[in-house]
Protein backbone atom coordinates (compact mmCIF):
# COMPACT_ATOMS: atom_id res chain seq x y z
CA UNK A 1 0.00 0.00 0.00
CA UNK A 2 1.30 3.27 -0.96
CA UNK A 3 2.52 5.14 2.60
CA UNK A 4 1.33 8.38 1.17
CA UNK A 5 -1.91 7.20 1.79
CA UNK A 6 -1.87 5.61 4.78
CA UNK A 7 -0.63 9.20 6.35
CA UNK A 8 -3.05 10.72 4.83
CA UNK A 9 -5.51 8.55 6.32
CA UNK A 10 -3.23 8.70 9.75
CA UNK A 11 -4.11 12.47 9.30
CA UNK A 12 -7.80 12.66 9.28
CA UNK A 13 -8.16 10.56 12.16
CA UNK A 14 -5.62 13.24 13.58
CA UNK A 15 -7.62 16.12 12.71
CA UNK A 16 -11.37 15.16 13.35
CA UNK A 17 -10.32 13.69 17.17
CA UNK A 18 -8.33 17.25 17.94
CA UNK A 19 -11.79 18.70 16.86
CA UNK A 20 -13.89 16.74 19.04
CA UNK A 21 -11.95 17.53 22.31
CA UNK A 22 -14.08 21.27 21.89
CA UNK A 23 -17.21 19.33 22.73
CA UNK A 24 -16.16 18.07 26.03
CA UNK A 25 -16.74 21.26 27.28
CA UNK A 26 -19.67 21.41 28.25
CA UNK A 27 -22.16 24.58 27.71
CA UNK A 28 -22.87 26.47 30.49
CA UNK A 29 -25.60 25.37 32.52
CA UNK A 30 -26.77 29.30 34.16
CA UNK A 31 -26.74 32.31 32.32
CA UNK A 32 -27.96 34.42 34.80
CA UNK A 33 -24.17 33.19 37.01
CA UNK A 34 -22.28 33.09 33.47
CA UNK A 35 -19.28 34.53 34.87
CA UNK A 36 -19.33 31.54 37.76
CA UNK A 37 -20.28 28.91 35.70
CA UNK A 38 -17.36 29.70 33.37
CA UNK A 39 -14.79 30.08 36.54
CA UNK A 40 -16.07 26.63 37.90
CA UNK A 41 -15.34 24.92 34.20
CA UNK A 42 -11.35 25.54 34.52
CA UNK A 43 -10.76 21.80 34.99
CA UNK A 44 -12.43 21.31 31.62
CA UNK A 45 -10.36 23.83 29.91
CA UNK A 46 -6.90 21.98 31.56
CA UNK A 47 -8.10 18.90 30.37
CA UNK A 48 -9.11 20.04 26.91
CA UNK A 49 -5.70 21.97 26.66
CA UNK A 50 -3.20 18.78 27.87
CA UNK A 51 -5.12 16.88 25.31
CA UNK A 52 -5.17 18.94 22.23
CA UNK A 53 -1.71 19.53 22.61
CA UNK A 54 -1.00 15.45 23.63
CA UNK A 55 -2.76 15.08 19.68
CA UNK A 56 -0.85 17.60 18.40
CA UNK A 57 2.36 16.67 19.48
CA UNK A 58 1.59 12.50 18.10
CA UNK A 59 0.64 13.96 14.81
CA UNK A 60 4.12 15.86 14.53
CA UNK A 61 5.50 12.30 15.75
CA UNK A 62 2.78 10.58 13.63
CA UNK A 63 4.83 12.21 10.86
CA UNK A 64 8.32 12.08 11.41
CA UNK A 65 7.57 8.07 11.96
CA UNK A 66 6.42 7.48 8.80
CA UNK A 67 9.06 10.15 7.20
CA UNK A 68 12.01 7.83 8.66
CA UNK A 69 10.26 4.33 7.25
CA UNK A 70 11.37 2.99 3.43
CA UNK A 71 8.24 1.32 3.06
CA UNK A 72 4.99 -0.21 4.95
CA UNK A 73 3.38 -3.53 5.14
CA UNK A 74 0.73 -5.26 6.63
CA UNK A 75 1.77 -5.69 10.07
CA UNK A 76 2.60 -1.91 10.10
CA UNK A 77 -0.80 -1.10 8.89
CA UNK A 78 -2.70 -2.45 11.74
CA UNK A 79 -0.73 -1.60 14.15
CA UNK A 80 -1.25 2.03 13.20
CA UNK A 81 -4.90 1.02 13.20
CA UNK A 82 -4.60 0.82 16.69
CA UNK A 83 -2.52 3.99 17.57
CA UNK A 84 -5.17 5.63 15.69
CA UNK A 85 -7.97 3.86 17.05
CA UNK A 86 -6.72 5.26 21.20
CA UNK A 87 -6.31 8.57 19.40
CA UNK A 88 -9.87 8.96 18.43
CA UNK A 89 -10.96 7.63 21.47
CA UNK A 90 -9.19 10.26 23.05
CA UNK A 91 -11.89 12.85 23.33
CA UNK A 92 -14.41 10.51 25.68
CA UNK A 93 -12.16 10.20 28.63
CA UNK A 94 -10.89 14.09 27.93
CA UNK A 95 -14.81 14.83 28.37
CA UNK A 96 -15.15 12.55 31.37
CA UNK A 97 -12.05 13.63 33.33
CA UNK A 98 -12.75 17.28 32.91
CA UNK A 99 -16.36 17.13 34.07
CA UNK A 100 -15.05 14.86 37.20
CA UNK A 101 -12.56 17.51 37.90
CA UNK A 102 -16.01 20.53 37.50
CA UNK A 103 -18.57 18.57 39.41
CA UNK A 104 -15.38 17.20 42.21
CA UNK A 105 -16.84 13.22 41.86
CA UNK A 106 -15.63 10.39 40.60
CA UNK A 107 -12.39 12.13 40.10
CA UNK A 108 -10.14 9.08 40.82
CA UNK A 109 -11.77 6.68 38.62
CA UNK A 110 -12.34 9.67 35.92
CA UNK A 111 -8.22 10.23 36.35
CA UNK A 112 -7.24 6.44 35.72
CA UNK A 113 -9.70 6.10 32.72
CA UNK A 114 -7.73 8.97 31.05
CA UNK A 115 -4.12 7.89 32.19
CA UNK A 116 -5.19 3.63 30.98
CA UNK A 117 -6.37 5.14 27.77
CA UNK A 118 -2.82 7.44 27.39
CA UNK A 119 -1.10 3.87 28.38
CA UNK A 120 -2.41 2.27 25.68
CA UNK A 121 -1.51 4.76 23.56
CA UNK A 122 1.71 4.84 24.95
CA UNK A 123 2.24 1.06 23.84
CA UNK A 124 0.87 1.10 20.79
CA UNK A 125 4.11 3.84 19.91
CA UNK A 126 6.33 1.20 21.22
CA UNK A 127 5.10 -1.48 19.49
CA UNK A 128 4.82 0.70 15.95
CA UNK A 129 7.97 1.68 16.23
CA UNK A 130 9.91 -1.57 17.18
CA UNK A 131 7.90 -3.47 14.28
CA UNK A 132 9.60 -0.79 12.13
CA UNK A 133 13.26 -0.73 13.30
CA UNK A 134 13.71 -4.00 14.74
CA UNK A 135 16.64 -4.79 12.67
CA UNK A 136 15.54 -2.14 10.20
CA UNK A 137 12.61 -3.44 9.20
CA UNK A 138 11.31 -0.83 7.04
CA UNK A 139 13.46 2.04 8.33
CA UNK A 140 15.14 4.02 5.35
CA UNK A 141 18.77 3.44 4.47
CA UNK A 142 18.93 7.52 5.23
CA UNK A 143 18.06 7.16 9.50
CA UNK A 144 21.12 7.28 10.99
CA UNK A 145 21.81 3.81 13.04
CA UNK A 146 23.28 5.83 15.81
CA UNK A 147 20.13 7.49 16.36
CA UNK A 148 17.83 4.22 16.26
CA UNK A 149 18.67 3.07 20.27
CA UNK A 150 17.79 6.89 21.47
CA UNK A 151 14.63 6.67 19.40
CA UNK A 152 13.70 3.06 20.46
CA UNK A 153 14.15 4.23 24.36
CA UNK A 154 12.19 7.42 24.06
CA UNK A 155 9.10 5.19 22.22
CA UNK A 156 9.52 2.69 24.96
CA UNK A 157 10.16 4.75 27.61
CA UNK A 158 6.69 6.99 26.74
CA UNK A 159 4.83 3.88 27.50
CA UNK A 160 6.60 3.32 30.95
CA UNK A 161 6.04 6.76 31.64
CA UNK A 162 2.31 6.75 30.93
CA UNK A 163 2.00 3.46 32.80
CA UNK A 164 2.98 5.72 35.49
CA UNK A 165 0.61 8.15 35.41
CA UNK A 166 -1.92 5.45 35.94
CA UNK A 167 -0.20 5.12 39.91
CA UNK A 168 -0.11 8.67 39.78
CA UNK A 169 -4.05 9.06 38.92
CA UNK A 170 -4.68 6.85 42.00
CA UNK A 171 -2.83 9.06 44.41
CA UNK A 172 -3.71 12.78 43.00
CA UNK A 173 -5.88 13.33 39.97
CA UNK A 174 -4.87 16.96 39.00
CA UNK A 175 -1.27 15.65 40.09
CA UNK A 176 -1.93 13.35 37.00
CA UNK A 177 -3.25 15.93 34.83
CA UNK A 178 -0.09 17.60 35.34
CA UNK A 179 2.34 14.84 34.81
CA UNK A 180 0.10 14.00 31.66
CA UNK A 181 0.35 17.84 30.57
CA UNK A 182 4.62 17.33 31.49
CA UNK A 183 4.85 14.11 29.09
CA UNK A 184 3.33 16.36 25.98
CA UNK A 185 6.28 19.11 26.93
CA UNK A 186 8.97 16.24 26.65
CA UNK A 187 8.15 14.99 23.23
CA UNK A 188 7.48 18.32 22.06
CA UNK A 189 10.51 19.75 22.74
CA UNK A 190 12.65 16.15 22.04
CA UNK A 191 10.70 14.84 18.98
CA UNK A 192 12.35 12.10 16.47
CA UNK A 193 12.64 14.57 13.79
CA UNK A 194 15.05 16.73 15.66
CA UNK A 195 17.15 14.04 16.51
CA UNK A 196 17.64 12.97 12.90
CA UNK A 197 17.85 16.26 11.62
CA UNK A 198 20.32 17.44 13.89
CA UNK A 199 22.49 13.69 13.14
CA UNK A 200 22.19 14.62 9.49
CA UNK A 201 23.03 18.28 9.72
CA UNK A 202 26.19 17.30 11.64
CA UNK A 203 27.11 14.21 8.82
CA UNK A 204 26.85 17.60 5.70
CA UNK A 205 28.94 20.00 7.61
CA UNK A 206 31.56 18.16 9.62
CA UNK A 207 32.85 21.66 10.46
Amino acid sequence: MNKTRVETFGDGIFAIAITLLVLTIAQPGNYAHLERDLAHAWPEFAAYVVSFAIIGIMWLNHHAVFTRLERIDRGLIYLNFLLLMTIAFLPYPTGVFGEALRQGQGTRTAAVFYSATMAVNGYAWAALWLYASVRRRLLSPDFPEEQRPGATIAFTGGAVAYTVAVGIAFVSPYACLAFQGALAVYYALDPLSRRADRAGASADDPE
